[in-house]
């Protein structure tokens, strides 16, 4: 194991990216009305398009974990927090129900590698004494996460609008990207 400093400084990019994940897992409620005007969709569609997260994050689960075993979190979270934040961008730019769907399946592909990373992290460079507290750390951010997801996003989205503000969430993960990197 590794001076404790350092193992929280690693930790970090991939606790982050857990709570960044989360505001975009909770986005779609905060945006419901925009999504169903610009979509011109009634909320049996839009719940779908919102479920579309969790088709592919829950899909990915065992799968990831395998690969997070085999490969190490390094390589898996640099490409995952690439893909949500395309997603993010493609779900801002999307033109149709089905182009935003592809965006929302995008971010729950790379999501489902969050929390996993933040395990694998946690085996890896802590003292097996200290695994609780950061997993505690890594539950936190996620609901963090999620609070910023509701109010703060709801406030840029009446500020900015769902587009842009999706937008901004994207350019987030790029540079969170950098600091996994």
């Amino acid at each position: 194991h590794y001076p404790e400093a350092k193992a929280w400084f690693i930790w970090s990019f991939a606790g982050l990216f857990y709570g960044y994940q989360f505001i975009l897992r909770v986005s779609p409620s905060v945006m419901t009305d925009d999504l169903m005007r610009d979509f011109s969709v009634e909320a049996c569609t839009l719940g779908i398009l919102s479920a579309f997260y969790y088709y592919s994050y829950s899909s990915l689960q065992l799968p990831l974990g395998l690969s997070m075993d085999k490969f190490g979190p390094s390589r898996l979270l640099r490409a995952a927090v690439l893909l949500v934040a395309s997603g993010a961008l493609l779900f801002s730019l999307s033109d149709s129900i089905f182009v935003a769907g592809l965006g929302r399946l995008l971010i729950g592909a790379g999501s489902s590698a969050a929390f996993l990373g933040s395990l694998k992290l946690a085996t890896l460079w802590f003292h097996p004494e200290r695994l609780a507290l950061v997993v505690g750390f890594t539950l936190l951010a996620g609901k963090l996460g999620a609070a910023i997801g509701q109010g703060p996003l709801a406030l840029l989205v009446d500020a900015v609008g769902w587009r842009p503000s999706m937008m901004i969430v994207a350019g987030v993960g790029l540079i969170l990207s950098v600091g996994i990197w």
